[in-house]
């Protein structure tokens, strides 16, 4: 028995590259959608006046789509690697202009700490695609 579960390494591979993009992408996904339901009311005048970020609501509504598109693709497995660095990349400016000032673990205020995390299953996921159990496996035949 020991040696059947030692000797899956490629399932276990597969099985851990599908329950990151299922964490990842449903975490994404939540984060686009809530900020849908607040746009007006909440993010965009925290873009503009706390964040300062420039041209707010493009730069938001480009956010939200990234999030909510992005999102749904990791979790399908479908143009994995191209989603995952505009995602990275929205965390790396999160994280620079938001959680840094929290410091690195700071409850019950997000740190720099989840950024990091979100960041490093990007790579992950970056780095070694879908994985079998994907829709991109299944249409282009590809790991």
């Amino acid at each position: 028995m020991n040696n059947f579960l030692f000797n899956q390494k490629a399932l276990f591979e597969n099985l851990s590259l599908l329950l990151l993009r299922l964490f990842i992408g449903g975490t994404f996904l939540g984060y686009g959608i809530s900020k849908i339901q607040k746009f007006e009311s909440f993010y965009l005048p925290w873009f503009t006046d706390k964040l300062g970020i420039p041209f707010p609501e493009l730069s938001l509504s480009l956010v939200i789509f990234f999030q909510i598109v992005g999102g749904v693709a990791i979790i399908l497995g479908l143009f994995t690697r191209v989603f995952t660095i505009p995602l990275f990349l929205i965390m790396l400016v999160a994280m620079l202009t938001v959680n840094i000032h929290n410091g690195f673990n700071t409850a019950p205020n997000f740190g720099y700490e989840i950024n990091l995390a979100y960041m490093s299953i990007l790579f992950i996921l970056f780095s070694y695609n879908s994985g079998k159990f994907s829709l991109e496996n299944i249409l282009f035949k590809r790991d």
